[in-house]
């Protein structure tokens, strides 16, 4: 699930690397900008700046149609995808003057599936804003299955991005792209493939710029499509 500032709109630990890594071209941060892994007390400003991003998104607009309730929502499900990958220590924001303006959550090789004790506590937090889907709960949960399906094609170990947003205020300047890069050198210095969900059509072009190729419509009755996409390591 992405909501990238290029579309809509970890080398050294504070910045994206300055080395060229297996063919990519060096990313460094936009000014004012510095790019590193979730530190303790992040993790509120994190899902409220990925809460943000995806406000009015296609796939919360669908599923929660109700704009308060839709932020409520957010909070929780984005929530709940930051507290499931942090002990991996993958989760990667940007900050300005020390504010969160952005950050890619990601599940490193061997991190899915999730297992059955994750996905139980996955849902556990979860549940406190299932309700808000209304009459759009069977959707959610066939359009869920439908992207659990897909990705379990994926049968080697492989990075999986699970959100990537950013601050509507710093949308289309660099941030996406400089979340992106530590771990997209990292795949590619470990020759390992990268994975993603996207659900704007606007998404794929972009992230086709760093790599990614379609390889699959994901369609579920009723239910918006989104895009399955795949990077081999460069």
């Amino acid at each position: 699930m992405a909501d990238d500032d290029e579309t809509r709109a970890r080398p050294t630990p504070s910045s994206a690397p300055t080395d060229e890594v297996g063919g990519r071209t060096p990313v460094a941060a936009p000014r004012g900008v510095e790019v590193d892994r979730l530190r303790a007390g992040e993790h509120a400003a994190t899902v409220v700046t990925l809460a943000r991003a995806f406000h009015h998104d296609p796939l919360f607009d669908f599923l929660v149609p109700d704009l308060l309730s839709q932020a409520r929502a957010a909070l929780t499900f984005l929530g709940s995808a930051v507290a499931d990958a942090t002990p991996f220590g993958e989760v990667w924001v940007a900050r300005a003057d020390a504010a969160v303006v952005g950050a890619a959550v990601w599940l490193p090789p061997g991190a899915y599936p999730r297992g059955a004790v994750r996905s139980a506590v996955s849902v556990g937090r979860d549940l406190r804003s299932v309700h808000r889907l209304g009459r759009r709960i069977a959707s959610g949960m066939r359009l869920y299955a439908e992207i659990d399906r897909h990705h379990l094609r994926v049968r080697e170990p492989h990075w999986y991005l699970a959100v990537l947003g950013c601050d509507p205020g710093w949308q289309r300047r660099g941030v996406g792209t400089s979340l992106l890069a530590p771990v997209l050198d990292q795949a590619d210095r470990e020759q390992v493939p990268a994975y993603l969900e996207t659900q704007k059509a606007d998404n794929v072009p972009w992230y086709r710029r760093h790599g990614f190729d379609v390889v699959a419509d994901i369609r579920a009755t009723g239910c918006p499509q989104m895009w399955a996409m795949r990077r081999d390591p460069t």
